[in-house]
């Protein structure tokens, strides 16, 4: 008993090892092999129902997994292709943002209107270049009065104290003439009291 029970299972063994044989070949072999093991007969060929069925179940399960397999690849074919649109989707914004940015940093926008900064800055320091020129102006000028202004304020004080001079020398000589004036009314009128 143990003999048979040992001999069973080698049989299943190498069965099943030549069902999973016949399942790994090709259909192609598979074919061949049904035809070299197919009888003649009249000019035809007889084969065994158990061994067309077995092929055309082969068959049906290669095309099974055939068609799995272009659906599975159509849709990572279609998975591709929508992350490949996303993705040139996405570089075009980027592209689209950094054109912006390129064109922020070239670019300045001053009381909306859109120039580039060599330009602006050009603008500007001819502007400043202007300011500087007119202030150096005004201060040459500012100084130019200030020293006018002295000069007329130190004239001012001299004809001042000339003026005040002239005062004292005409008052003097007036005190003076005054008293020499009464010094001769002084004179004559002794001599006018005599006469009279």
């Amino acid at each position: 008993m143990k003999k048979r029970f040992t001999l069973a299972i080698v049989l299943c063994a190498f069965n099943i090892a030549g069902f999973a044989q016949d399942n790994t070949n090709t259909i192609d072999s598979q074919f061949n092999t049904l035809l070299n093991e197919s009888t003649n007969w009249q000019n035809s060929k007889i084969v065994q129902l158990d061994k067309l069925q077995q092929l055309q179940k082969n068959v049906n399960d290669s095309l099974t997994k055939l068609h799995l397999t272009i659906v599975n690849n159509k849709d990572a074919s279609q998975e591709h292709k929508d992350s490949v649109e996303a993705l040139t989707a996405k570089l075009k914004v980027t592209q689209d943002s950094l054109q912006t940015s390129l064109t922020k940093t070239t670019n300045i926008e001053v009381l909306g209107l859109s120039s580039e900064k060599s330009t602006f800055l050009t603008i500007i320091w001819a502007i400043i270049g202007v300011l500087i020129i007119l202030l150096g102006v005004i201060y040459y000028r500012f100084k130019k009065s200030f020293m006018d202004i002295k000069e007329v304020k130190s004239k001012l004080t001299e004809t001042e104290e000339e003026l005040d001079e002239l005062r004292k020398s005409s008052l003097e000589r007036e005190q003076k003439i005054r008293r020499q004036l009464q010094d001769e009314i002084n004179k004559n009128k002794p001599a006018e009291e005599k006469k009279i």
